[in-house]
């Protein structure tokens, strides 16, 4: 998950990159909320999937087409047992968490600010597209001979699409901005999707 630390003023910022769905980084995170001892931590999900992991039953939940090519061609890579939902990079973030009675918050957008974002920069053209793009990742998979690489691969197809670009850059400064709001906190831990890391850490080294 390749730990990055970066302080801005007086507050010291540790970005954990996550694989969403990966088995294995359950035990990183818990790792790292012991060690690095965070006042706060945030994850790159919106504040509704908090109390929606939180809550989570056991029971299957409807997926888009998108997130089941993701987690099929994820296990094709790490094996069936090693992919999860809720990702437990971010469900064991808030167990851990409210074991330790540590505030955990989602960064990303609500689900009315998502919304809004969507509707104002994807076009029915680009929508029709992203349903073409599916389709055919949908036979061949997401390439990558890593965990790692699907991710990269499947955000740099999504970005292709210009409304979607700029949906995914819309994601992105809302999650600095609900960093930067919490700046009166001494430590914070931030658990991210791969594909978002380098662009957080450079806007707040920039803020």
């Amino acid at each position: 998950m390749n730990p990055q630390t970066v302080t801005i003023g007086d507050t010291q910022i540790r970005f954990l990159s996550t694989v969403k769905g990966l088995v294995s980084e359950a035990e990183i995170v818990e790792s790292e909320i012991e060690s690095f001892k965070p006042d706060l931590v945030a994850l790159s999900i919106g504040p509704e999937e908090i109390k929606g992991t939180r809550e989570w039953d056991g029971q299957p939940y409807d997926m888009s087409g998108w997130d089941e090519i993701y987690g099929l061609s994820l296990r094709k890579v790490v094996g069936e047992t090693g992919v999860r939902l809720p990702p437990p990079s971010f469900s064991k973030a808030i167990e851990v968490s409210d074991s330790k009675n540590l505030e955990v918050i989602g960064i990303d957008m609500d689900e009315e600010s998502f919304t809004e974002s969507y509707t104002s920069n994807v076009s029915t053209w680009q929508l029709y597209k992203r349903g073409r793009l599916e389709k055919k990742m949908a036979k061949r998979g997401i390439e990558g001979d890593t965990a790692q690489d699907i991710v990269v691969n499947m955000e740099n197809s999504i970005r292709e699409i210009a409304g979607f670009a700029k949906l995914e850059d819309d994601r992105v400064q809302a999650m600095v901005k609900n960093i930067k709001s919490n700046f009166d906190k001494s430590k914070i831990l931030v658990i991210v999707e791969l594909s978002y890391v380098d662009s957080l850490i450079k806007l707040l080294k920039e803020s």
